[in-house]
C-alpha cells in the first residue's frame, strides 16, 4: 500500500477507472438515488390518483364534396382534397354546429351544474362557457390518405356515477355528428334553392315578355288581316343574321348577369367567417383553404395552451392570439376582395349585357328602316317571339333539373361508426403505468442529478487519492466500518488482518525506521483513533513483540474502558511524581501487552503535562523497556497537548474518518503535525463503508487472515484460511 505508482502508469490507471468512480459515486450515494425515486413514485401516484378521470370516446364520419348519389346528368369523380377536408374540421367546430348540439342536448344545464358555474353567471354567459368548453373537448383528425373525420370528445365531468363522463362524450360525439349532417344537408339544399328562385323570377319575366309579343302579333295579323308572309327579300339579310347573333348574345349575357347576380346576393347575405368557408361551394374558390388551415392550426394551438394550464397573458398564448387576429384579418380582408371581385364581375356582366341591348336595338332600328312593308315586321315579331320561347324553354330545363337535383338524396356526410357507451367505461387519462414510469424514471434522473451535486457539495476525505491530492501524504492504512476492540471475543477474524497490514507498513516504513514510539492523533473527536491505537498495539503484541500502549488522552481518556480497568494511578500522575512508572504501568490479559492509563491528578489542571522533562523521562523509560510504544493522543485541534507530544514521539500516525470532516480541516492537522517538527508517518483512513465506497474492495470480499497459536514447543505458527482479493 506504500507503492506509489509510476508516472508511467499513472495516466492508463485513470483512464481504467474513469467510469468506475461514477459508478462508486452513484453506489456510495445511493440512499439519496434510493430516497429521491421513492419520493418522486409517491408523488406520481399521489397526483396521478388525485387527477381526474377522462373518458373519450369517437364517432367516425366520412366528408366528402356534395354529389348526387344517382348522377343522372353527368358522371362524377372524386379527388382527395386536404383543404377542403380542413375546411370540414372548421366546420364542425365552428359556434353554429356546436350550439346546436348545446340546444339539442341542454349541455348547459348538465355542464353548468357539473363544472359549477350555473347557478353563478347568467342564462346566456352560461351558454356561451359550455360552447367554448364542447369546442375545446371536441378533437378532430383525418385518418391518413382517406375522407374519413375522426370527432373524439374528451369529458372528465360529470363524475358521479364513475363513468357517467363516458356516456357524454359518446353522446356528444354522435349529436356532432348528426347536427354537421344536417348543416351540410341544409346548406346544400339552401343554396339550391336560391337558384332555382332566380329561374323562377327570370321564367315569369319571360312569359311575361312573350304575352306581350304574342298580343302585339296577334294585333299586327288582326289589323292586316295577314294570312301568310312573303318571301321577298328586301336586301335585310346580313341585318337580320346579325341580329340573330346580337339576340343570341343577349340572352347569353343577360343569363350570366343573372347567375353572377345570383352569387353576389347569396355571398353578400353570410358573414365573413361563413362567407370564407363557404366560398370553395358557391364559387369553387379554394384561395383560401390555406390560410383557413393555418387560422385552425393557431385555434388548436391555443387550445392546446389552455388546457395546458397556460393563463391569458402567458407570451405563448398572447402570440398565438395576436397571429390568430393578424390571420383572421387577412381572411376577412380576402373575402371582402372576393365580394368585391363578385360585384365588379356582376356589373361588368350586367354592362356587357346593357352594351349589347343597346347594339341590338341600334341592328334592329337600321333593320326596320331597311325593311318595308308589313310581312317583314310580322315576319321578325315570328322570329323574336320564337326566340323568347327557345329561351323560357333552356331556363324550364335547366329549373327541371334543378328541382330533381333538390328531391335527389346527396352524399356529402356519412356517419361510418358512431360512437358508443361502453358496458364498463375506462379513461384514457391518468395513465396510472405511464405516469409510474415517468416518475420512476424522473426518480432515478433526479436522484443520479442529486447524488452528484451532494458528492460535488461534500469536500471530506472519501479516498486514498484524496489524501494524497489534497493532504500530499501516503495512505498507511485503511481502516473498514464495525470494527471492534480485537480483544472483545464478538471481533471479526479477518478484521484482525487489517491491523497486521497496518503494522507491517509502519514498520515497513522509512520514516519510522527504529523508532519506537508511535503517536496515534486525529484531526478533531470521534475519528477512531482511541480503536486504532488499541488494535495495533493488540496485533504487535500478538506476534511477539513488547507493547506498551500509552492513554495520553488526559481530557477524554478510552483506552482503559476498552481494557475495563482502572484509570488511576496513570500517566498524569507519573508525570506530577505522585507515582512511579512500575506502579502506574498495568498488566493486560494479553502476555506481551502493557497499558499505562491517562491517570488522574488532584487539581485536575493537566495543561502543560506533555512538554515536560518528566514526559520525556517516561517515553525514554518506555523505549528502553518495550519494543513498541503506542501512544493514543488527544485530537491536534483544539487542544495544545498534542502539538507538544508530536516533538517528542518518533513518529505520528494521522488517523482521518471516512467522509467526516472537511479536507481543510484534515489538511490542517496534517500541516500542525509537520510544522511542530513531528514526523507524519502516514494517514490511517478509518471507517470505511464497505457497502458503499469503492476503496471497499480491498476488503469486502474474503480476506487472508492469520491466526497464532502456540505449540507446545513454543514455536508460533501462522495459518491462513480462504483465498482473498484483498488489497494488492
Amino acid at each position: 500500500m506504500n507503492n506509489e505508482p509510476t508516472p508511467q502508469n499513472q495516466p492508463a490507471q485513470a483512464d481504467a477507472v474513469h467510469f468506475l468512480d461514477y459508478w462508486q459515486i452513484l453506489y456510495a450515494r445511493k440512499e439519496i438515488v434510493i430516497a429521491v425515486s421513492l419520493l418522486m413514485i409517491l408523488t406520481g401516484i399521489v397526483i396521478t390518483r388525485q387527477m381526474p378521470r377522462v373518458y373519450a370516446s369517437t364517432a367516425l364520419i366520412q366528408v366528402q364534396r356534395e354529389q348526387p348519389n344517382i348522377p343522372l346528368f353527368s358522371q362524377s369523380f372524386y379527388r382527395y382534397d386536404p383543404i377542403f377536408l380542413r375546411t370540414q374540421f372548421e366546420i364542425i367546430k365552428s359556434s353554429p354546429v356546436i350550439e346546436q348540439v348545446v340546444r339539442e342536448m341542454r349541455l348547459d344545464d348538465e355542464m353548468g351544474l357539473a363544472y359549477g358555474w350555473k347557478n353563478t353567471q347568467t342564462a346566456k354567459t352560461n351558454f356561451e362557457r359550455t360552447v367554448k368548453l364542447v369546442q375545446n373537448k371536441t378533437a378532430l383528425n383525418i385518418r391518413r390518405d382517406t375522407d374519413l373525420i375522426e370527432i373524439t370528445v374528451k369529458f372528465d365531468k360529470p363524475d358521479k356515477p364513475d363513468g357517467e363522463a363516458a356516456k357524454y362524450a359518446a353522446n356528444v360525439a354522435n349529436t356532432v355528428a348528426k347536427v354537421f349532417l344536417k348543416w351540410t344537408q341544409d346548406e346544400s339544399r339552401e343554396t339550391t334553392q336560391t337558384g332555382l328562385e332566380a329561374l323562377n323570377e327570370q321564367i315569369k319575366e319571360l312569359d311575361r315578355t312573350i304575352a306581350q309579343a304574342e298580343e302585339e302579333l296577334a294585333a299586327l295579323r288582326s289589323k292586316h288581316n295577314i294570312t301568310m308572309l312573303s318571301d321577298i327579300d328586301t336586301g335585310t339579310a346580313s341585318i337580320r343574321a346579325q341580329i340573330a347573333q346580337l339576340t343570341a348574345e343577349k340572352n347569353t349575357a343577360q343569363m350570366a348577369a343573372s347567375l353572377k347576380k345570383s352569387k353576389y346576393e347569396r355571398i353578400v347575405e353570410l358573414s365573413p367567417s361563413e362567407a370564407a368557408a363557404s366560398l370553395s361551394i358557391l364559387i369553387g374558390d379554394n384561395s383560401l383553404m390555406p390560410m383557413l388551415s393555418d387560422k385552425q392550426k393557431l385555434e388548436m394551438q391555443i387550445a392546446a395552451q389552455e388546457q395546458a394550464g397556460l393563463g391569458p397573458q402567458h407570451p405563448d398564448v398572447v402570440q398565438a392570439k395576436a397571429l390568430l387576429e393578424q390571420l383572421s384579418g387577412k381572411v376577412y380582408e380576402r373575402v371582402a376582395d372576393i365580394k368585391l371581385g363578385l360585384k365588379i364581375d356582376y356589373e361588368q356582366s350586367q354592362s356587357e349585357y346593357e352594351m349589347i341591348s343597346a347594339r341590338l336595338a341600334e341592328e334592329t332600328a337600321k333593320e326596320r328602316e331597311l325593311s318595308s312593308g308589313v310581312s317583314l315586321a310580322f315576319e321578325k315579331m315570328l322570329k323574336d317571339l320564337a326566340m323568347l320561347r327557345d329561351r323560357r324553354a333552356t331556363l324550364e330545363d335547366r329549373k327541371s333539373r334543378g328541382d330533381i337535383d333538390l328531391q335527389m338524396p346527396t352524399t356529402s356526410v356519412k356517419i361510418i361508426e358512431p360512437a358508443k357507451i361502453p358496458e364498463i367505461p375506462l379513461p384514457i387519462s391518468p395513465n396510472f403505468a405511464l405516469n409510474v414510469t415517468l416518475s420512476v424514471v424522473a426518480g432515478i434522473f433526479f436522484g443520479i442529478v442529486l447524488a452528484f451535486f451532494v458528492e460535488y457539495l461534500d469536500t471530506t476525505i472519501k479516498s486514498v487519492e484524496d489524501v494524497e491530492k489534497y493532504l500530499a501524504s501516503n495512505v498507511v492504512g485503511i481502516i473498514p466500518q464495525k470494527i471492534r476492540p480485537l480483544n472483545d471475543p464478538s471481533a471479526r477474524p479477518k478484521h484482525s488482518e487489517v491491523y497486521r497490514v497496518l503494522r507491517m507498513n509502519l514498520k515497513s516504513s522509512k520514516k519510522l525506521g527504529d523508532g519506537k514510539v508511535l503517536m496515534f492523533t486525529s484531526a478533531s473527536a470521534g475519528e477512531g483513533k482511541s480503536m486504532t491505537s488499541f488494535n495495533i498495539a493488540y496485533v504487535c503484541a500478538e506476534v511477539g513483540e513488547k507493547v506498551l500502549l500509552i492513554d495520553a488522552d488526559l481530557h477524554r481518556p478510552r483506552q482503559h474502558k476498552i481494557l475495563a480497568t482502572e484509570n488511576v494511578p496513570g500517566l498524569s500522575n507519573v508525570v506530577v511524581g505522585e507515582a512511579t512508572f512500575d506502579q502506574a504501568v498495568q498488566k493486560t490479559a494479553l502476555e506481551n501487552l502493557d497499558f499505562l492509563p491517562s491517570g488522574k491528578i488532584a487539581n485536575s489542571n493537566v495543561y502543560g503535562l506533555m512538554d515536560t522533562d518528566e514526559m520525556r523521562a517516561v517515553l525514554d523509560e518506555a523505549r528502553r523497556r518495550y519494543d513498541r510504544v503506542v501512544m493514543d493522543a488527544p485530537p491536534m485541534i483544539g487542544v495544545s497537548d498534542t502539538a507538544q507530544l508530536t516533538r517528542l514521539a518518533d513518529g505520528v500516525a494521522l488517523v482521518i474518518q471516512h467522509r467526516k470532516y472537511p479536507r481543510a480541516l484534515c489538511k490542517r492537522a496534517k500541516d500542525m503535525i509537520t510544522s511542530m517538527g513531528g514526523n507524519l508517518v502516514g494517514i490511517i483512513l478509518n471507517n470505511i463503508n464497505a457497502s458503499h465506497d469503492y476503496s471497499s474492495y480491498y476488503y469486502e470480499h474474503q480476506y487472508y487472515y492469520y491466526y497464532y497459536s502456540n505449540e507446545s514447543n513454543g514455536r508460533t505458527k501462522r495459518r491462513s484460511s480462504s483465498k482473498s482479493k484483498s488489497q494488492a
